[in-house]
């Protein structure tokens, strides 16, 4: 596998290959098993009680989401070598990121969002694990670091 791979750089691999679908996959059990500790690692102002079974399904769907990320970035790009389609799939999850971000945006308010001395250990995990490799997926889709199939750096 790493041979077919070896023209996109190792910290894409680590990160696209096995760290995010990781992430993503215990993003999905967390939502599934308790998403009243998901609501809360996302609003600062949620309880557990705020958490109503009612809004159940909402988590479900969250997690169908989480495991399709999990899954396209574990199987599918473990599956091509192509860089476009690596690029696709990686701006396509680029677009969530973007409305994550809002979504934590509009739940921490402006003045957390944009000062990390306010950030709770959940702004913390959320926002790192969202901004770099949102941050490596924009580097990625301009091909920075990534060589032509042949073996050949870009822009060389």
């Amino acid at each position: 596998m790493a041979s077919s791979h070896s023209h996109i750089a190792l910290p894409y691999r680590i990160m696209f290959l096995y760290i995010e679908p990781l992430a993503a996959f215990f993003g999905t059990y967390v939502n599934l098993t308790n998403p009243s500790s998901y609501l809360q690692s996302l609003s600062p102002s949620a309880t557990s009680t705020t958490y109503t079974p009612l809004t159940y399904p909402v988590y479900a769907q969250i997690a169908g989401h989480l495991l399709l990320f999990s899954w396209l970035q574990a199987v599918l790009l473990r599956s091509t070598a192509s860089v476009q389609t690596w690029k696709i799939v990686l701006f396509g999850i680029l677009m969530c990121d973007i409305l994550h971000l809002y979504g934590d945006y509009v739940g921490v308010g402006a003045m957390a969002f944009f000062d990390p001395r306010l950030w709770r250990w959940e702004e913390w995990v959320t926002f790192v694990m969202t901004y770099g490799p949102g941050a490596m997926r924009i580097a990625f889709c301009l091909e920075v670091g990534v060589a032509e199939e042949k073996g050949k750096m870009k822009g060389s």
